[in-house]
């Protein structure tokens, strides 16, 4: 008996570390670093407080597209825990889970929230690039 649960505790174990280098090597975090806006591309930053469903949810839908727009537009996070993601998301009247489009030159498109439906994210994204480039 003492073996049996030996050795599921070392898959388990074995299972959670696979996922963990897993999730590391392929999904990569967004960056925090709002000095990007302005640099010659398009931003899309979104406000983001830790341990809040809103920004999760929204900061996932993101990560899920991101792959395909990286390219063309930068993705940054405000965190909202730091003064620097407090003071851009409250020049820019953002609430956790919003997220603004900055033109190249920095200059705001739109305070929108981040659609549910990935087909409305990806459209809505389409919409704003071809509007800049």
């Amino acid at each position: 008996m003492v073996k049996v649960i030996s050795i599921g505790a070392a898959s388990l174990a074995l299972l959670i570390g696979v996922g963990y280098f897993f999730t590391i090597g392929f999904v990569k975090p967004m960056s925090t670093d709002l000095s990007v806006i302005g640099k010659g591309k398009p931003v899309l930053v979104l406000a983001y407080e830790n341990y809040s469903p809103d920004g999760g949810e929204a900061l996932s839908r993101l990560q899920k597209v991101k792959g395909d727009y990286h390219s063309r537009l930068d993705f940054v996070v405000a965190d909202l825990g730091t003064p620097q993601g407090f003071a851009f998301a409250d020049r820019h009247k953002m609430f956790n889970g919003q997220a603004v489009f900055l033109k190249q030159n920095g200059e705001p498109l739109e305070v929108t929230y981040i659609p549910t439906n990935e087909q409305e994210l990806r459209s809505q994204l389409d919409s704003k690039l071809a509007t800049v480039e």
